[in-house]
């Protein structure tokens, strides 16, 4: 696309071309149009990773959060999702502006003992997107205290007007929460102890008339 401009007393040409201006002028234009529609786009999520921790059959852990920033003022639709059936993240849609908070829960029950990873996938407008890794690890359940037993052995009492013998059972020096009668027996096996405990014992002596005082006081430590 040329034009030819003639000068006075001269019979020479002057040409230009207007091929290159209007390339420059399109070429700015396109630079401009990209910047805002990036930012548009642009969200971050805090923090970019979450980490579980439970023993197996016990409780739950506690939930986590999660917190979607934008620079954006105007309104949008944020969507969420998680791809286990263990996870849960909710609200699943809401609208934010400028920030929103997510709560991230896991459910344990019946997972055996392992590590699971899980991903949370995170929508803000039509188009942004991102994920956040999800890793639960159910430590092996642990086997309750198990149950001991202490067995016992004192010298008869030979008054013929004995009834029997009464054994005491307690945490505490002198202080005793269990009582059990056991007869005329000079032995008895005492059972349902908490191990990792230490156990006191004393007995007495009982008739129509009374109880004795108690005898000395015995301890074991049950592991």
């Amino acid at each position: 696309m040329e034009y030819t401009h003639q000068t006075t007393g001269s019979r020479g040409k002057n040409s230009y071309s207007a091929t290159q201006s209007f390339s420059l002028i399109l070429a700015v234009t396109a630079f401009i149009g990209i910047g805002p529609a990036s930012e548009c786009l642009a969200f971050t999520v805090s923090p970019t990773a979450l980490t579980f921790t439970a023993d197996q059959g016990a409780t739950n852990p506690p939930n986590q959060t999660l917190s979607v920033h934008r620079k954006r003022t105007s309104q949008t639709t944020l969507t969420d999702s998680g791809n286990a059936s263990w996870l849960i993240v909710s609200p699943a849609t809401t609208t934010m502006t400028t920030t929103a908070q997510l709560t991230v829960a896991v459910n344990t029950s019946g997972l055996a003992a392992g590590t699971y990873n899980a991903t949370i996938t995170i929508k803000v407008g039509t188009k942004a997107t991102k994920t956040v890794p999800v890793t639960v690890t159910v430590s092996p359940s642990q086997p309750p205290p198990s149950a001991a037993t202490a067995t016992l052995a004192w010298n008869p009492v030979t008054d013929p007007t004995l009834d029997g013998y009464k054994l005491y059972v307690g945490t505490a020096s002198g202080l005793y929460t269990r009582t059990i009668t056991v007869g005329n027996l000079t032995s008895y096996t005492v059972d349902s102890l908490t191990t990792r405990t230490t156990y006191y014992f004393s007995v007495t002596a009982y008739n129509s008339a009374g109880e004795s005082s108690p005898s000395n006081e015995v301890s074991k430590s049950i592991y």
